[in-house]
């Protein structure tokens, strides 16, 4: 009986050790990702920062000048990408995705340079390049602030993750542009373009969509935000603070739903407040979530986990084994005595 027990348990703390040990998650370490991005700040710069902040004038040139430094000893291949500021799904001013123009703004960033859809360079291991973009403001003035971006990535690294099937956190840089004409404030918009039901990543989401219309940066925002269904009941909640919103700039914010769970089809009430450092904004509006909307937010369901179901079926198994040990062992005492 001992020697069956021993042998019934290490079978099971092994098969408990290999499913322990198929549940780690492996990372790539790329030989070419190891690079740096430096703006080369003209003398005329507005702040002593690492982006460009710059007062410029109509029907002028400037020429935006970056440093790139390869740190690895295997060439790579440096893509430099040119953005419009945006606002992203969090409330946060996003560089990294190439926005169209918004249909409030009269110009862009990325309408001003030469080379609009990005460059592409070559550098050799342990050493540096210069890459230029030609801005060329328009001729008639602008006011208020245009902000944009350069996302700075390595291709041979974003190859090499690819083709080896496995996973990797690249490095990313963005260089922030801002550009003005006049020190002139310009008062912030901010509108309400309705709410609708949306998954985002599989889990529900309610989105509220709002606008930005003037060339203004919206800082350091406070966002206070309730959504009730039936009987009042709350069923998404966000309180939110030191956000910030492009300029010229049409986002959907999104807040998560109480626990994550989906939404019934029926009214809802949405009461937000949003609170920035040059201006204020309050939107008490009804919404309708159809079953159209459901299927089209497609809600990922919960998977089924069967690692946790087997481990708990091991150690169930485990202990049961280790009770009729203890109750064989005690019912040979009770027939001694």
């Amino acid at each position: 009986m001992k020697k069956l027990l021993r042998i019934v348990l290490l079978t099971l703390i092994f098969a408990s050790g290999v499913l322990n040990l198929t549940g780690g998650q492996v990372h790539a370490k790329t030989a070419v990702n190891d690079f740096q991005v430096q703006a080369i700040l003209p003398s005329d710069n507005l702040s002593h920062s690492s982006y460009f902040n710059l007062k410029v004038k109509p029907d002028t040139n400037r020429v935006l000048r970056l440093r790139i430094t390869n740190n690895s000893n295997k060439r790579q291949r440096i893509n430099v990408q040119p953005n419009n500021a945006t606002t992203n799904e969090n409330g946060i001013i996003d560089y990294s995705v190439h926005a169209k123009k918004d249909s409030s703004a009269t110009t862009s960033f990325t309408d001003m340079l030469s080379n609009r859809n990005g460059k592409s360079v070559s550098v050799a291991g342990k050493s540096s390049a210069i890459v230029s973009f030609k801005l060329t403001l328009p001729k008639q003035p602008f006011s208020g602030t245009i902000l944009g971006g350069f996302l700075v990535y390595s291709v041979s690294a974003t190859n090499q993750v690819k083709n080896s099937n496995q996973s990797s956190n690249l490095a990313h840089y963005v260089i922030a542009t801002q550009l003005v004409e006049s020190s002139q404030q310009v008062k912030p918009n901010l509108l309400y373009h309705g709410t609708k039901y949306v998954g985002s990543g599989g889990l529900p989401r309610v989105q509220v969509n709002l606008q930005n219309t003037q060339p203004t940066i919206i800082g350091n925002v406070h966002v206070k935000t309730t959504v009730t269904g039936e009987g009042n009941k709350v069923v998404a909640k966000v309180d939110q603070k030191m956000l910030n919103f492009a300029p010229n700039s049409s986002f959907g914010y999104q807040l998560p739903t109480l626990n994550n769970k989906e939404l019934k089809a029926g009214n809802y009430h949405l009461n937000m407040t949003v609170k920035g450092d040059n201006g204020s904004w309050k939107f008490d509006k009804l919404f309708t979530v159809t079953d159209k909307d459901g299927k089209a937010a497609k809600i990922a369901k919960p998977a089924t986990n069967w690692k946790q179901i087997i481990m708990w079926v091991i150690e169930g198994l485990a202990i049961l084994i280790v009770l009729a040990y203890i109750i064989n062992k005690f019912r040979k005492w009770m027939k001694k005595d």
